[in-house]
């Protein structure tokens, strides 16, 4: 069985999130040119009003964004990027069509990128093309094939998108392999918690990856006590990042096999589990194996607000004795 994998959504939140990493390292002359001291605006609303017809029903990682010119020109810069994840023989002409659309919507064309995240490495669209009659057109939009690129200098620099191409080419090459996905990704998730990458980098990143990685249910499970094993030998102060991630969101990897009632039971389950054994940990970690003794009261606790609740207590109390008389009320 080929796993699913949410590509598009992860691409989506990684040039929401990551956009100047992103430009930098796929088409870095454009991103020499851009003024990131100037908040980029993303424009979904006037996209979503240039795209019309069957296009808009199309699943597909389509961005606009006005950016600031690092020159000092007084216009600013539109950028439409569109992140393919499969062959598409009608790129070249989409392509043309947004230029002409957004030409006409702003009155200045766009930069046109296409990241190429497909991974058939002999498929390399060409320019848009058109003549008849003694007229010609020639379009060549900026292209990407992330299959070519070298990330190994990308990563020593701690650009944090290298990390989600891993994880993407990852996906791409696991797709009938889950186990080779599960070691494959916890190879990943310690590469993550020993980089140089600052905290809200690192969970941007384990979160892009827990989405393009996905696994079955029983490999997921296999996977959350392998993350628990490792971080319990590793040197670090970054601990249950991962199951925080999965906890936040609500959402266990094996969803992706079915939403019948019987999973979100155990799936509602298992974000209690997820829950109780992350505030443990928190526990443990600030103060030391005298938390044992509440253990108890600990899993005890039925509700996930309240367990969301006293994780965010922890950060704020000073002692234990502190901590019991908020888990006592």
């Amino acid at each position: 069985m080929k796993l699913k994998t949410e590509f598009d959504a992860a691409w989506k939140v990684t040039l929401e999130t990551f956009l100047p990493a992103c430009i930098e390292l796929t088409f870095p002359p454009l991103a020499a040119l851009i003024d990131w001291s100037a908040q980029p605006e993303f424009l979904d609303t006037e996209l979503q009003e240039i795209v019309r017809g069957s296009e808009a029903g199309r699943k597909r990682v389509d961005k606009l964004i006005k950016v600031q010119r690092k020159d000092g020109a007084s216009e600013l810069l539109l950028i439409h990027v569109e992140v393919q994840s499969q062959r598409d023989a009608e790129l070249p002409t989409r392509m043309f069509r947004y230029l002409c659309r957004i030409l006409d919507r702003f009155g200045q064309p766009p930069v046109s990128l296409a990241i190429l995240a497909d991974p058939h490495p002999r498929w390399n669209p060409g320019p848009y093309a058109y003549a008849l009659g003694g007229m010609s057109i020639v379009y060549q939009y900026a292209t990407c094939k992330l299959a070519d690129l070298d990330l190994m200098p990308w990563i020593i620099a701690g650009n944090p998108v290298a990390r989600v191409i891993e994880a993407h080419r990852l996906a791409q090459g696991t797709a009938r392999n889950p186990k080779a996905r599960r070691s494959g990704k916890l190879g990943l998730v310690r590469s993550l918690l020993e980089s140089g990458l600052g905290d809200a980098e690192i969970r941007e990143v384990m979160r892009l990856v827990h989405w393009l990685l996905a696994l079955p249910e029983e490999e997921a499970l296999g996977f959350r006590k392998d993350v628990k094993h490792m971080e319990a030998s590793m040197q670090t102060k970054r601990r249950s990042t991962y199951e925080r991630i999965v906890w936040e969101e609500g959402r266990d990897e094996g969803r992706v096999e079915g939403r019948n009632e019987g999973r979100v039971e155990g799936r509602m389950e298992g974000r209690l589990v997820a829950g109780r054994e992350l505030l443990l940990d928190q526990l443990n970690e600030k103060f030391g194996s005298g938390s044992d003794r509440i253990r108890g009261r600990v899993e005890a606790i039925q509700e996930e607000s309240r367990l969301r609740q006293l994780a965010r207590a922890i950060l704020t109390v000073s002692t234990l004795h502190e901590f019991e008389a908020l888990l006592g009320s």
